[in-house]
């Protein structure tokens, strides 16, 4: 791995996160590889310690690195996700183990919401529906604006594992946001579903909050599928 200081400005980690994010998109760092030693690491970037590893664990959230006791940290080996068993570029393969889990999650946050939403609830969901034909301009827009929606559809639960699920959950996507919504160039699907599962909410209906949450993400894990193996 190449030296470069850190610049400051932003948050230290997150410039670390994107150094070594990039060392492994160009294979400076290849699947399987371990990392180089911290002491390294704080000399070639210029960090603390506690810059490194706040860096490490964002990275290990991300799904491109591993942590091996008593080895060190190394690149993880993306997994074969087409049906033909090609292997996808960690980063992508990530972002869709990522969305698989979100197949899971969203559909029960949407039906438990749907039970236990209050008005206060439903009227912050419908805030969210109702700006975001104007404002979901941009991949960066529509990321914000998703993550604004499913952050008040946890909420709607009122239950903090569901919140802090979801706020992890799209930590992770908002790091890679560009990559993930020039990919979804689907803005009024994108607007529908969201409106589909707000009025299944609304109208206290389960079921049909978990329906329409599933064909949300079913959509989108399947969009990104297509388009990531073909590229």
């Amino acid at each position: 791995m190449s030296e470069y200081q850190i610049s400051r400005g932003a948050r230290v980690y997150e410039k670390v996160v994107e150094k070594i994010k990039r060392s492994i998109a160009e294979g400076d760092i290849l699947p399987g590889q371990p990392l180089p030693s911290e002491r390294q690491l704080m000399d070639s970037f210029g960090v603390s310690r506690a810059s490194l590893r706040e860096a490490f664990r964002v990275l290990e959230l991300l799904g491109l690195i591993e942590s091996v006791p008593g080895k060190g940290r190394f690149v993880r080996q993306p997994r074969a996700v087409a049906a033909d068993d090609q292997t996808l570029p960690l980063e992508e393969s990530a972002i869709l183990e990522l969305m698989e889990a979100r197949r899971i999650l969203d559909p029960a946050i949407a039906a438990e919401s749907a039970m236990r939403a209050l008005s206060a609830d439903l009227t912050r969901l419908l805030q969210i529906v109702s700006v975001g034909a104007d404002q979901a301009v941009g991949p960066k827009a529509r990321a914000r604006i998703d993550f604004d929606f499913h952050l008040a559809l946890a909420e709607a639960t009122h239950n903090f594992v569901f919140v802090n699920l979801t706020r992890m959950n799209f930590d992770l996507i908002m790091a890679t946001h560009e990559r993930i919504y020039n990919l979804l160039n689907d803005k009024d699907a994108f607007l529908l579903e969201h409106r589909a599962i707000y009025d299944a909410v609304c109208d206290h209906d389960p079921a049909r909050a978990r329906e329409a949450a599933a064909a949300h993400i079913d959509r989108i894990y399947k969009t990104l599928l297509l388009n990531i193996a073909s590229n």
